[in-house]
């Protein structure tokens, strides 16, 4: 048998060297600290589509087991034109500056998405439910905000697409998609085969919203012209009743499609989530506001 001398450093070397793998295993502790406590909050614009699938034939049978809530901690999504209306002063400057404050929508000018829009409307597969474009702060998790998002046809104090969005950055951005898809049928006293749970009402939900509704499908017509008939039967029809406005009792639950999914992003890339019955598309773009761009340099 061969024995291989193995050498031994002295014992007073040990210290040294252990200082030094010391030092190296602290460096790596920083740089790994470091790494996890980077973020990128900051300015961002936000483009989004919703849509639903119209081919969804081979999927009938969605669980209904399924629990639908709004979080406590939401924002909505602002129309700068109607708080310009709002302004007491026709002359006055714009009340909205969309380069500094969040959570407005922008003009469709301002979207990067139009053209994938455009084509997904001339689809006899989709229908686009959502599509808008925002800027806000992005922060953690923790001090996020979930964004209530909704778009489709109205039914009643609903609309068929619903729900909230929430979005975060750490290491890379975070999108938590919190979204139902429902389908209704007017309510005519069929039997319910398939009990859904309640679908609760949007946060921001207004009463004008609801007494403003137009007949802008063929179900809301049905509805409306069920509901006079049922009035000239009971002998309570009135013609002043805005016939428009349905209830929720007009409406009973046919399906709802939960969408609940957490998704890493890197900016300025377009994501695309999957759905057999909806899809969302987002793009999420580092947004510098103009106050905050570099002076020019005198010559």
């Amino acid at each position: 048998m061969v024995y291989q001398s193995i050498k031994l450093l002295p014992i007073k070397h040990l210290p040294k060297i252990l200082g030094i793998a010391a030092a190296f295993a602290s460096a790596l502790v920083v740089q790994s600290v470091q790494a996890q406590t980077r973020t990128h909050e900051g300015w961002y614009q936000v483009e989004m589509i919703v849509v639903a699938r119209k081919d969804d034939a081979g999927q009938e049978h969605w669980p209904s087991n399924i629990k639908l809530r709004y979080p406590g901690d939401w924002v909505e999504l602002k129309d700068p034109t109607a708080a310009e209306a709002n302004t007491a002063d026709s002359n006055a400057p714009s009340a909205v500056d969309l380069t500094k404050e969040a959570f407005y929508l922008l003009p469709a000018s301002e979207r990067q998405l139009n053209v994938q829009a455009q084509k997904l409307q001339r689809s006899a597969r989709f229908e686009v439910l959502f599509h808008n474009a925002w800027r806000q702060v992005i922060t953690n998790k923790k001090s996020s905000k979930a964004i209530i998002i909704n778009g489709g046809q109205t039914f009643g104090q609903h609309q068929a697409l619903e729900g909230s969005i929430r979005l975060s950055v750490a290491t890379y951005l975070e999108l938590q998609t919190n979204l139902w898809l429902a389908q209704f049928d007017v309510n005519v006293g069929q039997e319910i085969t398939q009990p859904w749970p309640e679908i609760p009402v949007r946060p921001n939900l207004t009463t004008t919203a609801i007494s403003n509704l137009s007949l802008d499908s063929d179900v809301e017509l049905e509805q409306a012209l069920a509901n006079e008939n049922t009035q000239w039967s009971n002998g309570s029809f009135d013609a002043n009743t805005n016939a428009a406005a349905p209830e929720n009792d007009n409406f009973v639950t046919r399906q709802i499609i939960l969408l609940q999914q957490e998704r890493d992003m890197r900016s300025n890339e377009v994501h695309y989530i999957d759905h057999p019955a909806l899809n969302v598309i987002i793009q999420v773009t580092p947004y510098p506001p103009v106050a905050t761009a570099p002076a020019p340099t005198a010559q």
